[in-house]
């Protein structure tokens, strides 16, 4: 009673007549005169259990069922197979793996070496190269490349299929010819040398020896079944392995028969074939490139112990390095660092200062609205004096909750827009535009086009919240979502969708937004009352009044947003003075004011923060806050530390504003406010600054900045264009150069 070879069908011979009446069952072909068509039949088939088999055991004994090959495999209406059948029908979906059963060997011979292939195939190899032949390829047919492992003690007498033997290296053999059309993958023992060797043949195609000169690693094909059929082409995700993987692949199968001890040792020596065969073939692969191009490969340099134990001599051996880490494992490093000099020569003296400083000294705490903070700042200096206040701050919370629901919209107005300029998912645009979808940190037009929209309000009616003090969880739950929104959005547009039917899903995707942030901040009122006592005590109120209008009546008389000019200095060589600039996709309201910079000179910035100071008008500013800044005594200066002193090497500093700002070492990260300035001969030495951090730091929250520190991490100021001069406001109706969204004059002050 036959059962068919392929594996869970259910045509065994007793019920195939019980059940079906007639199915035949068919002999595999010959495993010495078809090797060829038996090795495919075996492929597709993939029973492990033939796999084990002698082939001519599997000759004799398996059949495969009628089911498995198509009509155009039979002689006719009859029940014999045709020379040429391969069962294609009803297969396992497993992919088979390279086979290393020998084929092509022939009577007591094959026997034979299957015995001496399992014995010998742990054995430490080698390889050989074998001449390739010229006039082989003059057909047009494709060389076919084998990989071929030899024992390292053959003697070069006794192998006739090439004239130069190399020790533990792999070579390219040339074992027969295919045409254009055949891809099947072929494994086969080859009988070139005496039997005790035990070659195997692991063969992939090329399409000349030129490809040879330039194969990056030896490769092993994982043919899926239908690439082993001849008229079957060869299909463009053909799983490889590399080399290494193959050959632990090998090492491991044929180990099983062995003791684990024995198998180990055997495995070991494998590997450390492997090892050295890609270092020498690495090797002449490089010396292959070298002549082709002319060109030397970088070859990656790695750190050794040898290195490694000098830098530790060199270290100790210096009793300055060992007292630097004696203090600096038990302190900040960076108060370590600090000038005792610096901090004698500063004082929170200056000639000119603000009359009427804000009060209460602002805290935006665990948040990235000092943007926010700067500006209002500079709003309530005014409106302070104007009103006889005796303290005041505006609502930072109102205007963080709209900036959040503008611009989740206007992420998602970009992720609209990136899709229909046919943006990739995946380019730098997009992942750059997902990586930080919203988040706390703005820019002075931003502001800009918040209070021109919205309005403001009295931090009395809307006072913060949790999460406007600690906006971490708020900002998690809002990414997750807008990330979520624009696959959504990208696929409807991808499926055809018409501008009204996006957004209309947008406005679901807002309204769900929408929810999410009134949760976390509340949501402002639409009117409201502010009561208040002035300096004499006297009772007040204004209202019941919308934010709009409350700015509109009460505060832009004395502080007009439109009146302010935000001026910039890049140097970089790529981005010219007196040009104007915008970054894509950066914004925070739908149709507002774009972000727009005005590139002019550090030395003009300078000028103009001098003239608004002495005329008593604050100034809102952005840099980069963290060099050279001595936090607790409020002192930035480019003095204040000596990293060289302590570390051996100056940081910070060591390149120019312009390389740093191409080389991510500097960009604007935190917004403030000038107050005061002291000046020497016309010329600026330092500055008074308001912080957003509460009274912990400097002098109660003062901060003093020096001249030389203003010109190496400012990079922003807004003043009054009353006070700029007409050849620099003209830049801003210059058509704006667009950086791309990850250049570094896009990020944002948090």
């Amino acid at each position: 009673m036959w059962d068919c070879a392929v594996v869970g069908c259910p045509n065994g011979r007793f019920n195939a007549q019980k059940s079906l009446g007639r199915v035949s069952f068919h002999v595999f072909p010959h495993p010495v005169r078809e090797s060829n068509r038996f090795r495919r039949w075996l492929a597709l088939i993939n029973n492990p259990r033939l796999l084990r088999m002698n082939p001519l055991n599997v000759f004799k004994s398996a059949r495969v069922c009628r089911r498995h090959f198509g009509p155009d495999c039979f002689n006719g209406m009859c029940r014999n197979l045709l020379p040429i059948a391969i069962p294609t029908l009803h297969l396992p979906e497993v992919r088979p793996v390279a086979l290393v059963q020998p084929m092509d060997a022939v009577g007591d011979e094959l026997e034979r070496l299957l015995r001496e292939e399992r014995r010998q195939q742990l054995k430490r190899h080698g390889a050989v190269e074998t001449p390739y032949d010229e006039e082989a390829n003059e057909t047009g047919k494709r060389p076919r490349i084998g990989v071929t492992l030899m024992s390292s003690d053959v003697d070069e007498a006794e192998c006739n299929m090439g004239d130069r033997f190399f020790d533990r290296i792999i070579a390219f053999d040339v074992v027969e010819e295919y045409d254009d059309r055949s891809h099947a993958s072929d494994s086969r023992i080859s009988s070139v040398c005496d039997g005790n060797y035990g070659l195997t043949s692991f063969s992939g195609l090329v399409m000349s020896t030129a490809e040879m000169d330039t194969l990056k690693q030896v490769e092993i094909l994982n043919e899926p079944p239908e690439t082993l059929l001849n008229d079957s082409p060869t299909p463009d995700d053909r799983s490889r392995l590399s080399i290494e993987k193959g050959y632990e692949q090998l090492v491991r199968e044929f180990a099983t028969e062995t003791s684990n001890e024995e198998q180990e040792q055997q495995v070991q020596r494998k590997e450390d074939m492997v090892t050295n065969t890609i270092t020498a073939v690495k090797s002449r692969q490089e010396d292959n490139a070298t002549e082709q191009t002319g060109i030397p490969e970088y070859r990656k340099a790695p750190l050794n112990e040898e290195f490694f134990q000098k830098c530790r001599t060199d270290f100790y051996d210096s009793p300055k390095n060992v007292l630097a880490q004696n203090v600096c494992t038990r302190i900040d490093p960076f108060d370590a660092c600090l000038s005792r000099k610096s901090l004698e020569n500063t004082q929170h003296v200056f000639t000119y200062k603000i009359e009427n400083e804000g009060k209460p000294l602002t805290n935006q705490k665990s948040s990235g609205r000092c943007w926010l903070f700067a500006a209002l700042n500079c709003i309530r200096i005014p409106f302070i004096k104007q009103y006889n206040l005796d303290e005041f701050e505006f609502s930072q919370a109102y205007l963080f909750y709209w900036d959040k629901i503008e611009r989740a919209n206007y992420f998602l107005n970009n992720v609209v827009d990136t899709a229909k300029r046919g943006e990739p998912v995946d380019g730098r645009l997009v992942s750059f535009l997902l990586s930080d979808p919203t988040c706390d940190g703005g820019q002075w037009d931003m502001l800009v086009n918040l209070i021109n929209k919205h309005g403001l309000m009295p931090k009395k009616c809307f006072p913060e919240s949790y999460s406007c003090e600690a906006s971490t969880r708020m900002n998690s739950v809002v990414k997750s979502k807008l990330r979520e929104y624009a696959k959504d959005l990208r696929k409807l547009i991808d499926n055809g969708a018409t501008d009204d039917e996006v957004k209309d899903r947008m406005k679901k995707q807002m309204n769900e937004v929408y929810n999410i942030v009134g949760i976390c901040l509340g949501i402002p009122p639409e009117k409201f009352t502010w009561e208040y006592y002035d300096k004499s005590k006297k009772y007040l109120n204004i209202g019941p009044i919308r934010p709009i209008d409350f700015y509109e009546k009460y505060v832009k008389p004395y502080f007009n947003v439109d009146d302010k000019v935000c001026l910039v200095t890049d140097p970089r060589a790529s981005n010219l003075y007196g040009r104007s600039y915008t970054v894509d996709c950066l914004g925070n309201v739908v149709g507002g004011r774009t972000v727009l910079y005005n590139n002019q000179p550090v030395e003009l910035l300078l000028d103009l923060v001098t003239k608004a100071l002495k005329f008593g008008e604050p100034v809102w500013f952005g840099c980069e806050v963290n060099k050279r800044f001595a936090g607790k005594q409020g002192i930035e200066d480019l003095d204040v530390h000596d990293f060289k002193l302590v570390f051996g090497v100056d940081i910070q500093t060591t390149m120019d504003k312009a390389d740093r700002l191409l080389y991510g070492e500097s960009m604007m990260t935190h917004a403030m406010v000038f107050t005061g300035v002291s000046p020497n001969s016309q010329k600026p030495t330092k500055f008074r600054v308001e912080n957003s951090w509460g009274e912990d730091r400097g002098e109660k929250g003062y901060l003093i900045m020096t001249a030389e520190w203003f010109k190496e991490f400012v990079f922003e100021v807004v003043v009054d264009r009353s006070i700029v001069s007409q050849d620099v406001l003209d830049v801003f109706d210059l058509p704006p150069i667009v950086l791309p969204a990850w250049d570094p004059m896009g990020t944002l002050a948090k």
